[in-house]
């Protein structure tokens, strides 16, 4: 309307020029018009050509405002575009679906028509492509690690047979508050007593000891082999913790240099297991199951050489027979070399002197009649943990020689003693809690300190047993994979084992002297037979460097020991205790 306001406005102001042109044109030129309406007509030529100017400017700002509004219209008509394709696709995709759904619709419809039988069929072959699937993944992992163990290989193989090298090199601090002249192999049973000084040992309660030593150092070689579905194994292993002139076959065969473990074992797929030679003793804690391996066992992972008090083991000839009975239990039993520790040897033949060898001037062996029986019954669940329980038999032996009025005889006696251990996962590969214990008579041997096993009475050489027990507990921890920290604690107690001869009490426990020179340093005191000993130990390692070269292990451990012997006529019952403590550090061979 605007636009047609304007076109009118601009027609009329053309015709009204031209009027005015035409009267001009006819009029005489001859006659002249007068000066007021010659001003006049100026005037309106002026303003016409004001009006025309401002025409011009108002249309050229309408053609300005009408291309805007043509460049508008065509950003909407692209927008307009841009839509209708998206709709287009929309649409598209619309159908598409619909023809899926249509097509599934219809196979399902197929699918239906489909006998039972042949949705079985279709089933199975699904199954087929998983498992076929599965067992490609099982290939692959299986030749990465294949190609893993080429490079760094665990074993050599040598004619069909996988030798596995492996041990570690130590270098061991100790430090003890009272002397027991010992390396890093503590005798417990023989700790100081209080000022005690009658002795040579004795005087050490007044004197520490330092030393350094690379004698935990140790060497071990696996052997492993397949002979159809029969598995072989073989294990070798060394060290230094010996001296010739005390070795014996007391706890541990000690001979230098110590064979810690020589065997052989033979493992049927009927779940059958032969094992011979000299491993830990059935007696030994397992971790998991009845064998051998040192991963099966739980030995204290402690820098001292001797273990623990209160823990029970043994490392001499045996011949074991296993059995796993199912899934979970399996069962033991093993004939040990037997060997017997008297307290009052006196004259008699056929027993042992304790701690003392071939070069100690004493008997090494004692003539045994019949091997110890062990038997132990294992129990194992991957939530629940290691469960076991075991059983001890032993033969004792001496003899006592004729004279010209009296014929000789040959005196027997029997030890047992029955036990348990357990392992249980407080938090699987975090926290374990570590239990174990033995009770019998007769049965020192196979606790950690080493005591008497029986008496050999002076009055008639009878072979009187000695009672005792012992006890082990605590938690083996790993806060992370390099770290381990373990709390242990444990106790022995022996038992009073006593007779009367001549009148008096006799035997084990039975101090027959006065002891009051006990509290003066080269005081002289008798007996001292000990009634417990008690050990606490906080043990920690980290390992500096862990890879395919093995491990850089050091380790730290404090220990604390308590010695308590039984009273004597007086009343005096002789205590004694030793701070110890062990730095190391160790390559761990891979």
């Amino acid at each position: 309307m605007r636009h047609i306001r304007i076109l009118a406005a601009v027609a009329a102001i053309i015709i009204i020029s031209l009027g005015a042109a035409a009267q001009s044109t006819n009029q005489p030129e001859t006659r002249k018009s007068p000066p007021k309406r010659h001003a006049a007509k100026v005037a309106g030529k002026n303003e016409i050509a004001e009006q025309l100017r401002a025409l011009k400017e108002a249309i050229e700002q309408q053609k300005a405002a009408q291309a805007q509004l043509q460049q508008q219209l065509q950003q909407t008509q692209l927008q307009l575009q841009q839509t209708q394709q998206q709709l287009q696709q929309t649409q598209d995709q619309f159908k598409q679906t619909q023809q899926t759904a249509q097509q599934a619709e219809k196979k399902t419809v197929e699918l239906e028509s489909v006998g039972q039988a042949d949705a079985q069929k279709v089933q199975s072959d699904l199954n087929d492509v998983h498992a076929k699937v599965n067992a490609a993944v099982e290939t692959a992992k299986q030749a990465e690690s294949k190609a893993s163990a080429l490079e760094h290989p665990t074993s050599i193989a040598y004619k069909g047979i996988r030798l596995s090298p492996g041990g570690f090199l130590e270098l061991t601090e100790y430090y003890r508050a009272h002397a027991t002249l010992n390396d890093v192999a503590t005798v417990f049973q023989s700790t100081p007593l209080e000022a005690q000084g009658s002795s040579a040992s004795g005087y050490n309660a007044h004197l520490s000891e330092y030393g350094i030593s690379a004698r935990s150092s140790r060497l071990s070689l696996r052997a492993d082999a397949d002979a159809g579905s029969t598995k072989l194994a073989g294990y070798f292993e060394i060290d230094f913790d010996s001296a010739s002139p005390t070795s014996n076959n007391n706890q541990s065969t000690s001979y230098t240099p110590r064979i810690r473990q020589a065997w052989a074992r033979t493992t049927f797929a009927n779940g059958w297991t032969i094992t011979g030679g000299q491993p830990w003793s059935l007696i030994t804690l397992n971790r998991k199951g009845t064998t051998t391996d040192n991963a099966t066992l739980w030995i204290p992972n402690s820098i001292e050489a001797q273990y623990s008090v209160g823990y029970n083991w043994g490392r001499f000839g045996e011949l074991r027979v296993a059995k796993t009975l199912n899934h979970n239990v399996s069962l033991a039993v093993a004939l040990d070399n037997p060997q017997s520790l008297p307290f009052g040897q006196g004259t008699q033949e056929g027993v042992s002197t304790p701690g003392s060898g071939l070069d100690g001037g004493g008997a090494s062996y004692s003539t045994n009649l019949a091997p110890d029986l062990l038997v132990k019954l294992a129990y194992d669940n991957a939530r629940l943990g290691h469960y076991e329980i075991k059983a001890l038999g032993r033969v004792f032996r001496d003899r006592v020689a004729s004279t010209s009025t009296v014929p000789g005889y040959t005196n027997i006696g029997f030890g047992d003693g029955i036990g348990g251990g357990a392992v249980i996962p407080l938090l699987p590969k975090k926290i374990d809690f570590i239990a174990q214990g033995l009770y019998g008579k007769g049965i020192s041997r196979y606790q950690d300190s080493g005591q008497y096993d029986f008496v050999v009475r002076s009055t008639d050489s009878h072979l009187q047993d000695i009672k005792a027990f012992s006890v082990l507990s605590g938690f083996e921890t790993h806060p992370s994979p390099k770290a381990e920290f373990d709390l242990l604690f444990g106790d022995e107690y022996y038992y009073r084992s006593t007779y009367i001869a001549s009148g008096a009490i006799a035997g084990y426990g039975a101090q027959t002297t006065n002891n009051s020179g006990f509290y003066t340093e080269g005081g002289a005191i008798t007996g001292g037979n000990n009634r417990n000993l008690l050990n606490g130990k906080a043990i920690a390692y980290y390992d500096l460097y862990k890879g395919s070269l093995g491990a850089l292990r050091y380790g730290l451990e404090a220990d604390y020991v308590e010695r308590a012997t039984w009273s004597g006529l007086n009343g005096l019952a002789p205590r004694g205790n030793n701070k110890i403590g062990f730095a190391t550090i160790r390559w761990i061979l891979p």
